[in-house]
Order: C-alpha cells, then structure tokens, then sequence
C-alpha cells in the first residue's frame, strides 16, 4: 500500500525537536478533535499539503477513530475538496468495536494493533461507484505503523493511505 504523507512525524522521545517539527506535531494532534477551537484553521491547513499530493477525480474516504467515528477525518477529507473540488468523499467504513489508539499504544510501547484486530469494516449497504482512472485515498490524521490504512484497504479491496503526517521509523539499509 502507498501512504501518501504530507510531512514526516518525528517522535519529541527521539531527539529535541525544531520548531516545524513541533508545529506538525501540533497540528497532527489538533487533526484528532474536531471539536477543538483550532481545527477547521488547522484543518485547512493540513489539507492544502495534503491535497498536492493526489490527483482528483477520486474518492476520499475518512478512517475511523479508534471507537470508530469517522467526524474529524471527514472534515479533514472535507476541507481537502476544498482544494480538490473533484474529489469526492465516501463515508464508508466504521469500526465493529472500539479498540485502543494506535497513539495510546505507541505511548505506553504496547506496538500497533495487527490489521485484523482493527475491526474496520464496510458500512452495510455503502459502496463506491469507482469508474476507470479514479483512485481512493484514505484519510488519517497520522499514521505509525500503517496498521490502520491497511485494515482500511482490507475493509475495502483497494486503495492509498493519504495522511498529514507519517510517523513510521525510517527503514534502514545496508
């Protein structure tokens, strides 16, 4: 799966972190709540990064939250239509159960849940008409391991990751 990420998440448990660093670290938290006062601002802002990194027609699909609302992440694929007004979002995917967040885990060096016990699941009776040449992304605040977003493609048959931030550790090679 390709995952698509605005801006690279670097850990403060790493090393100190520059002030862009701290900003998208800000901003990838504010993502999460879409009850905050700053979201929609930061929403705009996240989207426009993240909307130069596809190509409309296609479908935007929000991920749901680790209790399984998709609220904040369809406002995210919302204000990315904004700058993509070809794009279209489908609300398509829920959770079976609630389930501990990816950011919870990783806090307490629990590790990311395996895809299948992410419980991401097709709403009943919602599909997505793709036609020829459309892609689907899936919209995520943040991912850390990818767990997520492959659950999401799983739910589904297909599709991206497309996220603001990526905080995968960087694979090494000798």
């Amino acid at each position: 799966m390709n995952i698509h990420a605005a801006r690279k998440y670097v850990s403060p448990r790493t090393r100190p972190l520059t002030p862009d660093e701290q900003e998208t670290r800000r901003l990838s938290y504010s993502l999460k709540d879409w009850t905050s006062d700053h979201f929609t601002e930061d929403a705009f802002t996240a989207a426009h990064e993240m909307a130069q990194l596809i190509t409309a027609p296609c479908w935007l699909v929000p991920v749901p939250s680790s209790i399984g609302s998709t609220a904040a992440n369809r406002k995210l694929a919302e204000a990315i239509v904004y700058y993509l007004p070809t794009a279209k979002i489908m609300d398509i995917l829920t959770r079976a159960a609630p389930v501990a967040s990816s950011c919870q885990r990783h806090r307490t060096a629990k590790g990311p849940l395996a895809v299948a016990d992410h419980h991401i699941r097709r709403k009943p009776g919602k599909w997505i008409p793709m036609h020829e040449g459309e892609r689907l992304y899936f919209v995520d605040n943040t991912t850390t391991s990818g767990n997520t977003l492959a659950a999401c493609r799983l739910a589904i048959g297909t599709g991206d990751g497309l996220v603001f931030s990526d905080a995968r550790l960087p694979l090494f090679t000798f």
